[in-house]
């Protein structure tokens, strides 16, 4: 708790409730040791700031899970359920559940899932697409044949570029599918349901 306290910042007259969790996630099984899951709470905290001991402890033991069913390191799937929390205002035990249901369903075939939730997880949410939104498109990329993850996200995030640029070539592509290149690029540069509705027209 010593460790815990000095890599998080919380002072020693807070570290009860801290203790109290780490016990909890021990007694469930999860963990190699006390300073296992020390590590693990800390590495929560950092990453996602304030969080109440029953979330703290959710997102830790979900971490846990998927440390040991996907192999997946504690620090990079904190990192990437903590993106989608910033971009889709999620909570952690959704971000959490949404990376596990989509490694069960293969999505990490070319080992980037972790990578490509961290970098393009605000390129899904420029284009007004939600985390559900983002698991859905990645999951039809990888039935249709994507080699990597990394394609698909790339490719929102070229789209979400070339809609608001004022090109040319982007004028043109508009148009040869039947829409206005100026009132996309409104609908898509207004965010939210406007760009979702955009990115779904288009």
């Amino acid at each position: 708790m010593n460790q815990f306290a000095a890599s998080t910042g919380v002072a020693k007259s807070e570290l009860g409730a801290y203790e109290e969790t780490l016990k909890s996630i021990y007694t469930n099984n999860y963990g190699e040791s006390f300073d296992d899951i020390a590590q693990a709470m800390a590495t929560v905290k950092q990453q996602m700031g304030e969080l109440d001991q029953t979330s703290l402890q959710n997102i830790t033991e979900s971490a846990f899970l998927l440390r040991d069913t996907f192999g997946y390191d504690v620090n990079e799937s904190v990192r990437a359920a903590n993106t989608m929390v910033t971009q889709f205002g999620i909570d952690g035990d959704k971000a959490m559940a949404l990376i596990a249901e989509g490694a069960q369903n293969g999505l990490d075939y070319s080992g980037e899932l972790m990578d490509s939730i961290s970098e393009y997880s605000v390129q899904f949410a420029k284009v007004g697409l939600d985390a559900d939104d983002m698991f859905k498109i990645m999951q039809r990329g990888a039935e249709s044949g994507a080699f990597n993850l990394d394609k698909v996200g790339d490719a929102i995030k070229e789209m979400s570029i070339r809609v608001v640029d004022g090109s040319t070539t982007t004028a043109e592509g508009f148009a040869a599918i039947g829409l206005n290149a100026d009132e996309m690029s409104a609908k898509f540069a207004a965010g939210g349901e406007s760009a979702k509705e955009a990115f779904n027209e288009t």
